[in-house]
């Protein structure tokens, strides 16, 4: 007799950590679908950033070349700088196609 409630208890753990073991795997499903859903939103935020940096940097050239002497001034330096970057990058090009 005390080997069947021996057995019977063996059996009650079991029982437990197979459910245990089912429900962690439903937990570990469920987290890991949550991180790429957040790791999407991520990536999408990121984008947003992205895009609305290169829009307050339009915003402030704009805002320069329609502002005061001081602004002009610094608008004009950085669209020669930017047409000096451009410059340098057609000389390499035409430099790489010459090769």
């Amino acid at each position: 007799m005390a080997c069947k409630s021996i057995i019977t208890h063996i059996e009650a753990q079991i029982d437990r950590v197979i459910s245990q073991h089912e429900r962690l795997e439903a937990d570990y499903d469920a987290v890991c679908q949550e991180r790429d859903e957040l790791r999407v939103q991520v990536r999408e935020q990121q984008e947003a950033i992205q895009a609305l940096n290169a829009e307050l940097q339009r915003l402030r050239l704009a805002e320069g070349l329609a502002g005061n002497a001081t602004d002009k001034n610094k608008s004009r330096a950085r669209i020669n700088l930017l047409l000096r970057e451009v410059d340098k990058c057609i000389a390499l090009l035409t430099k790489a196609q010459q090769n």
